[in-house]
C-alpha cells in the first residue's frame, strides 16, 4: 500500500471485528467484518489507486451524481459497490464516513449471532 494512503489501513483496523487479507491476484487489500467483505483497496487496469467499498444502492447512485472521484465499484456488484479515484479526492473526512458506512453495510449483512460477537470486540 502507498504509504500516502496508511491512514486509511489504520483507520479501518481500528473498526471493531475487522480482518485483513491480500488478494495476490488483484495486488489487493482487503478489509472483512468476520467474514463479510466491506472494503477493498487497491489499483484499477489504468494503475489508479482506488479505495472500493461496500454501499446502500441509493446512497451509491448519489454519491457518484455529485463527485466525479466517486465512480461505480471497480469489478464489483455496481449497485451497491462504489470505488473512490484516490488520487482525486482528497477529503479524508469523506472517505472516513464511506469506510464508516461500509463498515455498518457489511455489519448488518452478518447473521445476528455474529452481530452480537462484535460486542463482544474492543
Amino acid at each position: 500500500m502507498s504509504e500516502a494512503f496508511a491512514w486509511i489501513r489504520k483507520e479501518i483496523s481500528e473498526l471493531p471485528g475487522v480482518e485483513y487479507s491480500f488478494k495476490e491476484e488483484w495486488q489487493a487489500d482487503r478489509y472483512h467484518v468476520l467474514d463479510q467483505l466491506m472494503v477493498m483497496r487497491g489499483t484499477d487496469n489504468e494503475g489508479c489507486q482506488i479505495l472500493t467499498l461496500k454501499c446502500d444502492a441509493e446512497k451509491s447512485e448519489q454519491l457518484r451524481a455529485e463527485n466525479p472521484a466517486i465512480v461505480p465499484g471497480y469489478y464489483m456488484n455496481k449497485r451497491v459497490w462504489i470505488s473512490v479515484l484516490l488520487e482525486q479526492e482528497s477529503n479524508q473526512t469523506l472517505i472516513i464516513a464511506l469506510i464508516q458506512h461500509a463498515y455498518t453495510e457489511a455489519k448488518n449483512k452478518l447473521p445476528k449471532y455474529k452481530q452480537a460477537q462484535l460486542e463482544t470486540f474492543d
